[in-house]
């Protein structure tokens, strides 16, 4: 539990200035002997007792070059799944042993600040892109209208896998 400054403050001044016992005022404050002996000890050694953590420098989990390499790649291809990322890792860090789905979630999302409505927004811009890559390599193919059927699968179910079209 969390207890505010100005509670621990009143809790060192009671034992440190007007040297009541420790139990006592664990008693009357309503925190645990532990909790009281420890703001005791954090002021001893820094002379405050807030209860505010240094930063601790943040490491990734992968070396800098994996990360330049990831972000080359979600640039490049922002409609992208983690298996095809893995499978890029692998290809070319062979070494790097962290590749799972919930390592590269972490490292897109931490260590360079990925975020899937960011990656979501580079996918949507880059559709109008690849909708005309799809249409150049339909050129050689394509007479006219009349030659094109597309199959609409967007509620597939695999259950009916076998049927025939």
């Amino acid at each position: 539990m969390t207890f505010s400054v100005d509670l621990r403050w009143r809790a060192i001044v009671l034992v440190y200035v007007y040297n009541i016992d420790r139990s006592t005022v664990s008693s009357v404050l309503g925190v645990s002997a532990r909790s009281l002996e420890r703001w005791y000890t954090q002021f001893r050694k820094t002379g405050n007792v807030s209860s505010e953590r240094k930063n601790k420098n943040k490491t990734s989990r992968w070396p800098p070059d994996v990360c330049n390499f990831v972000k080359k790649y979600v640039t490049a291809n922002p409609c992208f799944y983690f298996e095809e990322l893995r499978e890029e890792l692998r290809a070319n860090f062979s070494d790097l042993l962290n590749i799972s789905d919930s390592s590269i979630c972490r490292a897109l999302r931490f260590d360079l600040g990925l975020t899937r409505k960011v990656l979501t927004k580079r996918a949507s811009e880059s559709i109008p892109r690849e909708r005309r890559e799809y249409v150049q390599r339909l050129l050689p193919y394509y007479c006219g209208p009349d030659q094109l059927v597309f199959v609409d699968e967007t509620s597939k179910d695999a259950r009916y896998a076998s049927n025939d079209y």
